[in-house]
């Protein structure tokens, strides 16, 4: 595409600053976002530069807000105020669009793109000049992976076409209203999941919170994992295969920590304390477990090095997994 020559000299003068600023940006919200956050920015190009201008909506060509711009994407939508939150503390909020959270110009028949979008700047330091970086105002764009998944997967059906083609400009933006639908389930997942017709439960989600209960009540929170309902689910598939409940765990683990072993033991994981305790007060399950012929339920039981089969005699440990 032809660009005038004007535009072209102002967008060469304008572009060395728009790539310094990306490099500062990029290094201080790459250091510092959450891992689980994902970053990635751009200059926008000589052309598109042009394009935007030739529009008639850029008042001043030499202060255009987006010649560099950035998009931090979060899980969901309940995790945009943490992310607003972290950007003002690194950069300086000038003004944003939409205006506020509770209102918008789109119609409610409308799916048209209004992510957030921050207008911001470096912050200020006394001994940078006036004209510094720091008095470039710049973008940066907040959405969620279910928005940024749209904006990607769609991008070339509403850009790119050959064609101006409102059939799949429906599709696209019928699929940008579902996505809509699933951020607004999971940011209200609480509020949903109380509605009668889903407030349900079942033997497992029983079971695994009863196992969630009990290995509270039984370790000290600091030697729990954070992934709370793996070992939940890991204690539930030992008491199938010991074919014992939980209440004769609990007296098992007891029985260990009258004799200051159990919890007590510092050397093991809350598995191994389990496992270690059962050998120990209840060895006749463990030999029934690897009883030649018997039908273990589980895939296979681990039993790392540091627990102790005390002279356990095991006929078959075809499903015994040793470390």
């Amino acid at each position: 595409m032809k660009i005038l020559q004007s535009i072209s000299k102002i967008y060469n003068e304008q572009k060395p600053f728009a790539e310094k600023l990306k490099n500062q940006v990029d290094k201080t919200i790459l250091a510092k976002k959450k891992d689980t956050w994902h970053y990635y920015s751009r200059v926008k190009s000589e052309e598109s530069f042009a394009l935007k201008l030739e529009t008639g909506r850029v008042k001043d060509p030499k202060q255009l807000e987006d010649l560099f711009a950035s998009t931090l994407v979060v899980e969901n939508i309940n995790e945009i105020k943490n992310a607003i939150t972290f950007i003002d503390t690194i950069l300086e909020i000038k003004s944003r669009r939409p205006l506020t959270d509770e209102f918008t110009h789109k119609e409610s028949s409308s799916f048209a793109f209004d992510d957030l979008r921050l207008y911001v700047s470096l912050k200020k330091v006394d001994y940078l000049p006036p004209g510094s970086l720091p008095d470039l105002i710049f973008e940066v764009q907040i959405k969620t992976f279910l928005q940024h998944a749209w904006s990607i997967a769609t991008h070339d059906l509403i850009y790119k076409s050959d064609a101006v083609s409102w059939s799949k400009e429906r599709v696209a933006f019928q699929v940008k209203a579902m996505l809509e639908q699933a951020e607004i389930s999971i940011s209200g997942a609480d509020a949903l999941s109380k509605l009668p017709e889903l407030a349900k439960d079942n033997y497992e989600s029983r079971a695994l919170n009863e196992a969630k209960i009990f290995l509270n009540s039984i370790f000290p929170a600091e030697s729990l994992p954070f992934d709370l309902l793996r070992l939940s689910t890991i204690v539930n598939d030992l008491l199938k295969a010991f074919e014992i409940t939980l209440p004769i765990l609990k007296e098992i683990i007891e029985a260990e920590n009258a004799l200051h072993r159990g919890v007590e033991t510092l050397n093991l994981s809350p598995y191994g304390i389990i496992m270690q305790s059962i050998i120990n007060q209840r060895p006749v399950l463990i030999e029934k477990v690897f009883k030649t012929g018997y039908r273990l339920k589980t895939k296979g039981i681990l039993l790392p090095s540091e627990v102790s089969l005390n002279k356990i005699n095991i006929e078959d440990d075809t499903k015994l997994v040793r470390l």
